[in-house]
């Protein structure tokens, strides 16, 4: 029997989630709650209502904003309201054994998560991002596309990696990192910190 699966959000990414549920045949997509913007309103999906709708569906949720700390927010207000996270997990996703997937995760076409891996609440995987064997990643993590957590490093809760950025074996990134598009990160970061460059160094506070 298919699930029932509501997006938070309405904007870009969350019309792109749902071009990924579309090719999953166990899950009914209800819609998206949020505030549509000029594309969603080109998009079919329908849009149905504020997020104080959801108090009144059957359904589970994932999260479909980037903003880490109005994803908190929105999970927050979610479970407060006793709904359950879904898992959007595309055909295409490569999991091998011993792959532990925590919920509410969003998996998009290509991505590969790799022996061991362990991967936290509502981690959010773009397209062909890859996950090492045995590396552990924390709750509200986005890979962007083309992102590669190297195998054993671990991701601090609300990292983001940006495009094609790189987290080399055995490397310890702190919660709420910023890694910016195409970095490569050789050595452990600190929480809250952004890092960019080849090899990746912290920015310096203006």
């Amino acid at each position: 029997m298919s699930k029932n699966l509501v997006v938070l959000g309405a904007g870009g990414l969350a019309r792109q989630i749902v071009g990924v549920v579309e090719d999953i045949e166990d899950i009914n997509l209800l819609g998206l709650l949020g505030e549509p913007d000029e594309h969603s309103r080109e998009n079919d999906t329908p849009v149905l209502g504020g997020d104080d709708v959801l108090k009144g569906l059957d359904t589970d949720y994932v999260l479909g904003v980037s903003n880490v700390l109005v994803r908190r927010k929105l999970d927050e207000f979610a479970t407060e309201l006793g709904k359950e996270p879904g898992i959007v997990l595309h055909p295409s996703t490569r999991v091998e054994k011993r792959v532990a997937i925590g919920p509410g995760g969003v998996f998009m076409p290509g991505v590969n998560l790799q022996e061991g891996a362990s991967v936290g609440r509502h981690v959010l995987a773009n397209v062909n991002v890859l996950i090492g064997h045995e590396a552990v990643v924390g709750p509200q993590v986005t890979a962007s596309p083309h992102a590669v957590i190297g195998a054993r490093s671990r991701i601090g809760a609300g990292t983001t990696i940006g495009i094609g950025g790189i987290v080399l074996p055995d490397v310890t990134v702190g919660e709420d990192v910023v890694i910016g598009a195409g970095a490569v990160v050789t050595k452990d970061v600190p929480p809250q910190t952004t890092v960019v460059g080849v090899p990746a160094r912290a920015l310096r506070p203006r």
